[in-house]
């Protein structure tokens, strides 16, 4: 009997079966489904992270103020604080490897009120280099300029999904009035710029922010009247320029405002953070969730070859006569071997194929939640089929070698 018959016939054995069939391939479905759903739901987070990171840019490097001392709990003073000063002497120390610098104030969640309905935002004082430091893409008018801080006019940038709901459609929103409702109080604003929103459904739910609320930018001078701030920061984002060592300029500058401002300050210091660090640790984080998940459905896939072996010794047993007829007809050893190895092969494979289309179904269903469609790893797949194959030929060896050893008289005795 050649390979082609031995497929034609665990086919029909199959078919003849087709309950016991399925709950033989349930573990392999379960398992191979699950390594390719995870395979493709991990790609479409990474390309939706990448995607969110690459908006605001891996080049953006943030200075903050720290404890020296993790025991410390003495509060930031204001001579404490990052200053203008510090700031400008910080951008004339470095030129042209610094793109941009930012900073801002936040001075918390503010509503304005439509009909029955309020519009909700994150206001934030800002600068002039706030849009360029965080890729703000404006789509109408400008951002807040350097004029508006010596000022501390009263204008506010916003987003277009805040515009959406603000104006009729048609509407230009330059130049209208806008009165935020804050817990401090009223800010009466005049809209000078609106920008595109760009953030992800998935990396909103992750930040845990509200998908309806969105951010407001004002003068820092502004928020800072507004909020009877000091003047000064406790950090400021700066853009460093295309080609560096990002993680490394980010240690050199910290370096320098600690060695220059910070270094008679008993309690506290400033410390770096670069989003290509975060870009890095979540895919980190990311990589090994994968590795246990795929521990997991492996461990899915071992429960199922059991199954398989455990089937395959059920239909030794039960076709020992016919093993007997045909050895008696003159079928081989290795004849009767490669009968139900095929066999067994053949359940995982259509195991591992219900798992593939199931695992691509759900994955693709996944990451269009996420809102970010993403193509499953072909390497995932053919990994899937070989692995179905590999189990079915060592999970089907030890019935399809008894079945092969079986004395033939005795089988035909066999009732």
């Amino acid at each position: 009997m050649n390979i082609g018959e031995n497929i034609l016939l665990a086919l029909a054995s199959l078919k003849a079966n087709k309950m016991r069939a399925l709950l033989t391939m349930l573990g392999i479905i379960i398992g191979i489904s699950s390594v390719i759903m995870i395979t493709t739901l991990g790609n479409a987070l990474q390309g939706s992270v990448t995607s969110t990171f690459e908006n605001f840019g891996t080049n953006l490097i943030e200075l903050y103020i720290a404890y020296k001392d993790d025991s410390t709990s003495r509060p930031v003073d204001k001579k404490d604080l990052i200053s203008d000063e510090m700031i400008e002497i910080f951008k004339e120390q470095y030129g042209e490897k610094i793109l941009s610098i930012s900073t801002s104030s936040d001075v918390g969640k503010g509503k304005i009120k439509v009909g029955r309905s309020d519009v909700k935002l994150n206001i934030s004082g800002t600068n002039e280099g706030f849009c360029e430091s965080n890729a703000i893409e404006i789509t109408n008018g400008r951002f807040i300029s350097e004029k508006d801080i010596k000022g501390a006019k009263n204008v506010v940038v916003i987003s277009d999904k805040a515009v959406s709901k603000l104006f009729p459609k048609g509407t230009d929103p330059i130049g209208k009035e806008l009165k935020i409702k804050t817990d401090s109080g009223t800010l009466p604003m005049t809209v000078i710029g609106v920008y595109k929103s760009k953030v992800s459904q998935m990396m909103s739910a992750m930040m845990m922010s509200d998908s309806e609320t969105t951010n407001a930018y004002i003068p820092i001078s502004t928020a800072q009247r507004f909020m009877n701030s000091d003047s000064g920061y406790r950090y400021f984002d700066f853009k460093a320029a295309q080609g560096l060592d990002y993680k490394k300029f980010a240690e050199e500058t910290a370096s320098f405002m600690n060695e220059r401002f910070y270094k008679d300050n008993a309690y506290f210091q400033i410390k770096s953070y670069c989003l290509e660090q975060q870009l890095d640790s979540f895919m980190q984080v990311l990589d090994v969730v994968k590795i246990v998940i795929t521990i997991i459905a492996g461990i899915s896939l071992l429960v199922g070859g059991i199954g398989v072996m455990n089937i395959m010794l059920v239909s030794v047993t039960e076709r020992t006569r016919e093993i007997g007829v045909r050895k008696a007809l003159g079928a081989t050893n290795g004849a009767i071997r490669m009968q139900f190895i095929v066999e067994s092969i053949i359940i995982c494979l259509v195991g591992g194929i219900i798992g593939i289309l199931l695992g691509l179904l759900l994955g693709n269903i996944g990451a269009l939640i996420i809102g970010s469609p993403a193509a499953p790893s072909i390497s995932g797949i053919i990994t899937a089929v070989t692995f179905s194959v590999a189990i079915g030929v060592f999970f089907g060896y030890y019935p399809a070698n008894k079945a092969a050893k079986l004395d033939p008289i005795e089988a035909l005795r066999y009732e």
